[in-house]
């Protein structure tokens, strides 16, 4: 299972000439994260015992005029999309495959430390 924390993430788009990093929080099956050019996701997180897998469903948002590392542009109202990824338990890292606006980004997934009480 994943455990409640603080985690780093860090991605590269099938280009592999670009790469993104951000933070993550995960607290009673929710998480908050952003990323250092101002997107920001939102979702949740659940432990599947079949396919002992996280499942992860989150919405990223794209502020205005930003550009994903695949090379899609927000345009000037931004973007959102919707992400469902399965990852093994983050201890240290854990990776998945998910497809972004048509292209593809490898992302990884490290705990950091735990929240504070």
């Amino acid at each position: 299972m994943i455990s409640e924390g603080i985690y780093g993430l860090s991605y590269k788009g099938s280009r592999h000439d670009q790469d993104g990093e951000g933070l993550a929080v995960l607290r009673g099956g929710k998480i908050l994260g952003s990323d250092r050019w101002g997107g920001v996701f939102t979702g949740t997180y659940k432990f599947d015992p079949v396919a002992e897998q996280n499942m992860v469903h989150v919405r990223i948002d794209i502020p205005p005029d930003g550009e994903l590392i695949t090379g899609f542009a927000a345009g000037s109202t931004g973007a959102s999309f919707e992400i469902v990824a399965a990852f093994g338990r983050a201890a240290p890292k854990s990776a998945a495959t998910v497809e972004i606006a048509g292209s593809m980004v490898d992302v990884e997934f490290a705990f950091i430390g735990p929240l504070p009480n």
